[in-house]
């Protein structure tokens, strides 16, 4: 099959983050399996600001698909991407929603909030024009219904998905797993987030005050960066961490990033609003009991009490009693990691492909 994804969000993961790991990831799973896929991405370096950009990129679509009439099979538009041609496809259409925009403006304020509800607008616009919709969970496909009112017979969950065996390449040697969990520094707290309000790090680094008083050899480590991350670096300067909280930014090197995931002992990402997220897969891939809350997807992420710990949103108090719970518990910690190795599994590329492929099947042979 010849497929074209329509994407103009940020190509690099470490600026585009979630969304574009699993763009590219999928990208590359489907041509593992023989397919061909090409990603339709702003063309240029005009215009410079990132929105306008997008819209841009949209607005000449319709020409660039009018001039590749012929040349694929299947058109995949994502998030608000495709919104001036799903309607008027020559070939099966498919929008994927990776994060309900509409549910993230409500966690902004300000210019963010109301360019958020813009951009919710036209990714409305694209779920119903478009004949299929994919998102990654329950919790999306329910809020892709309330909010845009796409009838839940269009909707198809397929997951996000991860390269199990670059994060867990010791997957078939259990001493391998042994030694590299062994190895792991014992109060090492770490978290992987691009810096939106919604992702609620503050509370974490709010809760490593109670963690360090108890517990003065734990050690927090915040890669990523974003609009918070000024404010975050006051907040650890005024609560007096700088010698225990590390806020290293973001590392576009993907092997530092997964060497921080081995060198740790636990995960922390205390989201109020998840569509999915990869980092989640990436932490239980790499052996770390992962601590969240209890909001919109990360339950059907992360097992409570199986994979992770998971406590009320907005509570840095409860936050901080989950970590140190693991960290005063070898053998909660030890089984929870072997869990969530486990329970990444189906979530390899691979097995996402597959049920992608199953996913758009119908369209596309309805199309051919």
């Amino acid at each position: 099959m010849r497929i074209a994804f329509l994407d103009s969000w940020l190509q690099e993961v470490a600026e585009g983050s979630g969304t574009a790991a699993a763009i590219g990831g999928l990208a590359g799973a489907l041509i593992a399996r023989g397919h061909t896929v090409e990603r339709l991405v702003p063309e240029g370096g005009w215009p410079r600001n990132l929105l306008l950009r997008r819209l841009w990129f949209n607005l000449t679509l319709p020409r660039r698909l009018a001039a590749a009439e012929g040349r694929y099979d299947l058109v995949v538009g994502f998030d608000i991407d495709g919104f001036r041609v799903a309607h008027r496809c020559p070939v099966p259409y498919v929008c994927c929603i990776k994060g309900v925009l509409a549910e993230e403006s409500r966690c902004e304020s300000g210019w963010p909030r109301l360019m958020l509800w813009g951009l919710s607008r036209l990714e409305r616009l694209n779920a119903r024009r478009a004949p299929l919709v994919f998102s990654t969970s329950r919790y999306c496909c329910e809020r892709i219904e309330a909010h845009y009112g796409v009838p839940a017979g269009r909707l198809q969950l397929v997951p996000e998905g991860i390269d199990v065996g670059l994060w867990n390449p010791a997957a078939e040697d259990p001493a391998a797993l042994a030694a590299l969990d062994g190895a792991r520094e014992p109060h090492t707290v770490l978290c992987v987030a691009r810096q939106y309000p919604r992702k609620r790090v503050g509370d974490l680094i709010t809760a490593f005050q109670s963690v360090h008083e108890r517990l003065p050899s734990a050690r927090l480590v915040v890669i990523g960066d974003g609009p918070e991350h000024g404010a975050l670096r006051e907040l650890v300067e005024r609560l007096g961490l700088e010698a225990v909280v590390q806020l290293l930014g973001a590392l576009p090197d993907d092997s530092a990033v997964r060497e921080w995931y081995r060198r740790s002992a636990v995960f922390c990402l205390p989201s109020i609003q998840e569509g999915f997220g990869i980092v989640f897969l990436e932490a239980m891939a790499s052996g770390l009991p992962v601590v969240s809350t209890t909001a919109t997807a990360i339950p059907e992420v992360v097992p409570h009490g199986q994979a992770g710990l998971l406590v009320p949103p907005r509570d840095p108090q409860a936050l901080a009693e989950a970590i140190l719970n693991l960290f005063t518990d070898p053998a909660l910690q030890a089984q929870q990691r072997a869990y969530g190795r486990e329970h990444v599994v189906p979530f390899s590329w691979d097995r996402v492909a597959e049920r992608f492929l199953e996913a758009v099947s119908p369209p596309a042979a309805a199309g051919s």
